[in-house]
């Protein structure tokens, strides 16, 4: 018993030659899996696999004598999810969107933030430079803060 992929996807093409009706799409039989990036919410997936054996010509059996030395399917299974519309619309409206606002709204917050830091330093600077008195005694400068 052999497990290949459907349709003998990504196997050498000998074995494809081998069994009339085989047509082997990447679409079709490969195994697939769709995720949300930022959840890991599987949006869509597909486990295919295709169950094969040896079929060769045995001597005393004659009916045999036309079989070529090729590997046979016999089961194809395919188990697949799809997670339905309303579910990928829940999805976006209560996770998704509270992300792309935060990531819009963070640049705006900081930015913001900046220019408070700036005004504020300007204030103290402002309000420094206004309570400090300086005399000059005997080529001396005295500085008096209040």
């Amino acid at each position: 018993m052999v497990l290949t992929y459907p349709h003998f996807l990504y196997a050498d093409p000998i074995y494809a030659n081998g069994v009339k009706g085989i047509n082997a799409s990447i679409e079709d039989h490969r195994i697939l899996l769709d995720l949300e990036p930022n959840t890991g919410t599987v949006l869509r997936g597909a486990k295919r696999a295709q169950f094969n054996i040896f079929l060769r010509p045995i001597t005393s059996i004659t009916a045999t004598e036309n079989f070529n030395n090729t590997l046979t399917p016999i089961v194809w299974l395919e188990e697949s999810v799809l997670l339905p519309e309303e579910f990928v619309d829940q999805l976006k409206n209560r996770m998704l969107m509270p992300l792309n606002l935060v990531s819009i709204l963070l640049p705006i917050v900081i930015a913001l933030c900046c220019v408070v830091v700036v005004v504020g330093v300007v204030i103290i600077l402002f309000t420094f430079t206004l309570s400090v008195d300086s005399i000059e005694i005997h080529g001396y400068t005295l500085i008096h803060y209040f």
